[in-house]
């Protein structure tokens, strides 16, 4: 899936998708199918590069300490960390070699830099089911749609594959001359070198559905020539705070380190995955406190439970089928939780510390 780009501590949207995710890699490992989980840092774009620049840091020093923050958060809300997560630093040659390709293979053009023709992929834009005119009109929305011209892009919609570096930024040889990676090329590369040309689900924040996964569907198949490039794509919701989108630009952040103060690990991560995945929704403090309230409940019967020594019995086989059922169709979190609350009401613990576990991973419960 797609990670974060470390320039900020993260906020509850991003531990939104992250803890989704999550949920999603135990259902499926408790269920028995190996996983192989991959997570990329993107250490090289240009939100980092305007932060760094900003608090006059340097631009490794700030995504060192941020990736920290994001590892710190997600730990501590019970996260399986993933197998591998690459940076786009370390993954530079492998770019370089693919949009070669993609050049000499008449997917791409130079002009002021390396752009993907848009043009040659047949479909660009459905994945995101948008029309030509949806899609420039984001672009714009977003600051992304740059210069169509004679020294510049050939139309809105192509996209970079290689740029010149701004000065202060970094800066790596190519055949293309000296520049850095464009945003959407990082993640192609380094999806299929860790998990192959074609690859079973994809995802992140629904934000990224266009630009980003459509170019990275587009660029990925053109270089390859194999469909699909991803079996399923996965898209979380957005989260509001105060009637907005919450983001960085907004300034209408909540931050992980912010909730933890108010609530235990295991509960802020209940509130998480109590919506589901699709679905824009509100934070709310007093949803929060609910979340609380039930772990709690549950802190306390599992602890008397642990104290009484009793026989270990098997979890309910009907609570289980419906936990089960429920994040297989999917991945139902609001259901699967109220599968949870009705393992608590019905005092089986075995079944409630399984349904923990995959809602909640290794979080706290106080």
């Amino acid at each position: 899936m797609c990670g974060i780009t470390p320039y900020d501590s993260g906020h509850m949207g991003h531990a939104f998708t992250f803890s989704i995710f999550d949920v999603l890699v135990r259902f499926l490992e408790a269920g028995g199918v190996r996983v192989k989980y991959v997570q990329n840092v993107t250490d090289i774009d240009d939100p980092l590069f305007e932060r760094a620049r900003r608090d006059g840091i340097d631009w490794r020093e700030l995504a060192d300490r941020e990736t920290q923050v994001h590892i710190r958060d997600m730990t501590v809300l019970g996260w399986r960390r993933p197998d591998v997560m690459p940076r786009v630093s370390g993954e530079i040659k492998r770019i370089v070699s693919a949009a070669s390709k993609l050049h000499s293979s008449g997917f791409a053009y130079r002009s002021d830099a390396l752009y993907f023709d848009a043009s040659k992929y047949r479909g660009y834009g459905r994945l995101s089911h948008r029309t030509r005119r949806s899609m420039l009109r984001k672009l714009r929305d977003e600051g992304l749609l740059g210069k169509v011209g004679p020294d510049a892009k050939r139309d809105a919609l192509d996209f970079p594959l290689w740029r010149p570096s701004a000065p202060e930024e970094p800066a790596w040889p190519s055949k293309f001359g000296e520049g850095r990676p464009g945003w959407h090329i990082e993640c192609s590369v380094m999806a299929m070198h860790y998990l192959g040309e074609q690859i079973d689900i994809h995802g992140g924040g629904r934000d990224l559905q266009f630009s980003h996964h459509e170019s990275e569907r587009a660029q990925s198949e053109s270089l390859t020539g194999k469909k699909p490039f991803a079996r399923a794509w996965m898209h979380t919701g957005m989260v509001r705070y105060e009637g907005r989108k919450m983001s960085k630009s907004l300034g209408n952040l909540v931050k992980v380190s912010q909730a933890l103060q108010r609530a235990p690990a295991a509960a802020v991560r209940l509130y998480l995955v109590s919506h589901r995945y699709g679905r824009d929704w509100d934070f709310g403090w007093q949803g929060l406190a609910r979340s609380a309230r039930l772990v709690e409940q549950m802190r306390k019967f599992l602890a008397d439970d642990e104290r009484a020594g009793k026989r270990k019995t098997p979890p309910g086989r009907a609570l289980m089928d419906e936990f089960n059922a429920a994040l297989a169709d999917d991945l139902d979190t609001p259901r699967a939780v109220r599968a949870m609350r009705a393992a608590l009401r019905q005092r089986d613990a075995a079944a409630l510390r399984g349904m923990k576990e995959i809602l909640m991973g290794s979080a706290a419960l106080s």
